[in-house]
């Protein structure tokens, strides 16, 4: 503190001195204890700070040879310590705000204020996830673990190729495999390779993790066994079966499991297994799939058979379109307009009601029907999210 004092006080002279040379050049005389001396002020100002240097610099020496030669070492050490914490805060700030370009040599400073065990993840931290290179076998576990974390983050999917991806997560996996962060990134890569061998392997593991719901893993576990189901065909039917295990009432895996018995059974067979979901689940694609079906025989017998099962909107939307088949309009007209009392904004039974009206004739009541459906459609792409089937 008194070396910036007297810091201060010989700037401020330095400057009074400039300004006012006149005093500097001033004579002076100075008697004391039989002394006569005569000089400048301005030398004789400067003789007085360079003297207080000397004091202080003395005193600070003395009290360091009495502390010991550690003092000296630590007093020397904490200034280059804080500048190191400073330049590891500023290159920690870089990361985290991804200031870009990121310095790495604000990560090199840092070094010796962290372990050393810490350097090889700080200097890792200054490379941008596509700029990471294959994945080092010889680097510490952490330090390919956070390479790993870094160059699958989901917002570098589409910059980093799912090869270079799955190597790194591969090998974090290996390192660390209880971890769950690393398989479900693998993962993502494995159903965006499709790979779906590997990613049902994956999805069989896991358990009751906190990153991803549980209701989460069943929709994809059935997504990949229905994918399985179609590029090996000769296995399909184990696949839908294991499937239909995992989630006896998914839309897909019923709808699959219609259109393979179509290709082996009866349509009585495929018409009875569909019915039977459509009594208790609300399931438009069934009812989509179904309705062809039922239409290939008597259109008046098929409704009749179905008239006075109760069960879901899209049971009551099938009833409506067989009656409409079977030329019962009154009763079509009438379990169309219960649909779209139950399911106002549903695209489809808009679209239904307005090929009935064009098929009548009734031209503007169609059009506005039209309207109505594709004004739904574009809603529902805009919000992919929404509940309402479509």
């Amino acid at each position: 503190m008194k070396i910036k004092i007297l810091l201060f006080l010989a700037l401020a002279l330095a400057v009074t001195l400039s300004l006012f040379p006149d005093i500097a050049r001033h004579l002076m005389v100075i008697e004391i204890f039989g002394w006569h001396l005569e000089t400048k002020q301005g030398t004789f100002i400067i003789m007085v700070l360079m003297l207080l240097f000397a004091i202080e610099i003395v005193q600070r020496i003395s009290l360091a040879v009495l502390a010991g030669p550690g003092h000296i070492w630590q007093t020397l050490r904490n200034g280059s310590r804080q500048r190191r914490e400073h330049d590891a805060q500023r290159a920690l700030q870089a990361w985290i705000n991804l200031e870009l370009p990121l310095q790495p040599r604000w990560f090199k400073k840092a070094s010796r204020v962290l372990p050393d065990w810490v350097q090889p993840l700080m200097k890792s931290l200054a490379i941008l996830p596509h700029h990471i290179e294959q994945p080092n076998a010889q680097a510490e576990p952490l330090q390919q673990a956070l390479e790993a974390q870094q160059i699958s983050h989901p917002e570098w999917q589409h910059t980093v190729q799912p090869q270079r991806r799955k190597e790194h997560l591969e090998a974090w996996r290996t390192l660390y495999p209880d971890a769950v962060l690393p398989q479900i990134r693998l993962l993502d890569v494995y159903l965006e390779e499709q790979a779906w061998h590997q990613a049902l392997a994956l999805l069989c593991n896991l358990k009751n993790q906190p990153l991803r719901s549980q209701a989460w893993i069943l929709e994809q576990k059935v997504h990949v066994y229905l994918a399985l189901a179609n590029e090996e065909p000769e296995q399909a039917a184990t696949y839908i079966k294991q499937a239909a295990s995992a989630s006896p009432h998914h839309e897909a895996v019923v709808l699959a499991q219609g259109h393979a018995l179509h290709a082996t059974g009866t349509a009585q067979e495929v018409e009875k297994l569909w019915l039977n979901h459509l009594k208790k689940h609300h399931h438009l694609s069934i009812a989509q799939a179904l309705l062809p079906i039922m239409q290939q025989d008597d259109a008046l017998s098929a409704f009749r058979r179905i008239e006075k099962i109760k069960g879901s909107v899209a049971l009551s939307w099938l009833q409506a379109c067989l009656a409409h088949s079977a030329k019962l309009d009154g009763l079509a007209n009438e379990r169309l307009q219960h649909v779209l009392e139950q399911e106002p904004e549903n695209a489809l039974f808009w679209q239904t009601q307005a090929q009935w009206y064009s098929e009548q004739g009734a031209s503007s009541d169609a059009q506005a029907a039209y309207e109505k459906a594709i004004m739904l459609l574009a809603t529902v792409q805009e919000h992919p999210n929404r509940s309402t089937e479509q």
